[in-house]
């Protein structure tokens, strides 16, 4: 018997995440990739996310309930402000709007069924060169862990 197959993290998890994030922050890019890209900071800021891992945490006899890690970095280009002012001035009301916006969206139905829970831990403002080991890069970086759970069923 051959079955019927949806690219869940794809349709489900990925795409929506990144829909939800860019129509609130637009024009920023927003990008699915696993590392950092200093070209994407053609306007000083980007966001990246990338999927982690996934864990199956129930199997139902008509489908299963998966829990998705996915990391979310906001970068901040630091070269043209001083980073204590950056921050206060910019930079701490937008990781505070980003991290608003997944605590409000820990549900989510675009219209169709995404998830039913995301968790989010958020970890401590660094430097890209702390972050994510790239020498010299004049770049910070705030880091939000989120972990999306939804049941897929059939």
């Amino acid at each position: 018997m051959a079955i019927s197959y949806t690219v869940e993290i794809k349709t489900n998890i990925c795409d929506p995440l990144r829909s939800l994030i860019y129509s609130e922050f637009a024009p920023v890019d927003v990008v699915f990739d696993p590392e950092f890209d200093s070209s994407r900071m053609t306007r000083g800021e980007y966001i990246r996310y990338w999927l982690l891992d996934s864990t199956e945490v129930a199997n139902h006899s008509d489908g299963e309930t998966v829990e998705y890690d996915i990391e979310i970095v906001y970068y901040f280009d630091t070269k043209f402000d001083r980073t204590k002012k950056a921050f206060d001035n910019v930079y701490s009301d937008r990781f505070e709007h980003l991290k608003s916006l997944l605590k409000t969206n820990r549900s989510y139905n675009d219209g169709t069924y995404r998830w039913h829970m995301l968790d989010l831990n958020t970890e401590p403002l660094q430097t890209v060169e702390e972050l994510e080991e790239i020498e010299d890069e004049q770049t910070i970086a705030q880091r939000f862990l989120v972990t999306i759970t939804r049941s897929n069923f059939r």
